[in-house]
């Protein structure tokens, strides 16, 4: 924890600073505004001490294709957009080793005390609630970009934000305040609906860069095709001053590295154009 707090103490005068949990397994880097992405499938560390996993709720064992380059790209992107560097968090384990988009009870394999396990998830969430509680002295609202990676056959990406297939697929979402943004739902007076698929939600601001993305004014709700609507990281970290989202990339933005650094620029103005928007710069 010291370590942490030594790195955040000093992150306001210092452009950026990389460094590693114990062993390696989690990797952080400082930044000097209010945006974390966090990249918790893209590790490809298998250490023999650290016993597989073998039972998950959602039987996914497999890492997220290409997802660290496109962290990384998209966090250069965003430097170059607004002259500040994002906060960022990669978890250096295979899923199969450790998923840090699961709780602390599920996350390791059972197998023994696994002790260096749990404590690269623990550092992991503690680097995001460390972001989270400096940011707060300086910002009113926070964001985390959880990244992530599915090939459904829509290929689209999907958004996350808490809410069920079920009710994306209402015509009118409810009013509740379970949803990820609901931060910002309240800050700007929006609706439910207006925040979640109109037009001044994130998915309205990634198709203005012709991606294909749900919930968004274009595709309102998944049907019956493929979708994730957040994890364990986007429920943990949400509150009434961080909006959290969960961010599904289609294959086919990730499926090389010249998909990656065409999409993680596109990807990169949409976060960009929706800090501004909804002018995440202010501060106390």
């Amino acid at each position: 924890m010291l370590k942490f707090l030594f790195f955040f103490y000093f992150f306001s005068v210092i452009k950026s600073s990389r460094f590693f949990g114990s062993n390696n397994y989690t990797e952080f880097e400082i930044g000097n505004f209010n945006i974390l992405i966090s990249v918790p499938h893209g590790g490809n560390l298998f250490p023999a001490d650290i016993p597989d996993r073998t039972e998950d709720g959602l039987g996914n064992f497999k890492g997220d294709y290409n997802t660290r380059p496109f962290g990384e790209q998209l966090s250069q992107h965003l430097t170059n957009l607004f002259g500040k560097k994002a906060f960022m968090v990669f978890n250096n384990l295979h899923r199969k080793k450790m998923d840090s988009n699961r709780n602390s009870s599920v996350c390791c394999s059972n197998e023994g005390a696994n002790l260096d396990c749990h404590r690269a998830h623990a550092e992991y969430h503690t680097f995001i609630a460390d972001y989270a509680k400096n940011m707060s002295s300086t910002y009113k609202y926070s964001l985390v970009f959880d990244i992530h990676g599915q090939s459904h056959k829509e290929n689209w990406t999907e958004l996350g934000y808490l809410l069920s297939r079920n009710e994306l697929n209402k015509d009118i979402l409810e009013e509740v305040s379970k949803s990820s943004v609901n931060a910002l739902k309240e800050f700007g007076a929006y609706s439910t609906e207006e925040i979640i698929r109109g037009n001044v939600s994130f998915g309205a601001f990634v198709e203005r860069e012709n991606l294909r993305v749900v919930p968004s004014p274009s595709i309102r709700g998944p049907g019956q095709g493929g979708y994730y609507s957040g994890g364990y990281i986007t429920a943990a970290h949400k509150s009434p001053i961080v909006n959290t989202i969960q961010i599904e990339l289609a294959f086919g933005l990730r499926n090389s590295i010249y998909a990656v650094k065409i999409n993680a620029a596109k990807l990169a103005k949409s976060i960009h154009d929706f800090y501004e928007f909804h002018k995440f710069y202010l501060n106390f």
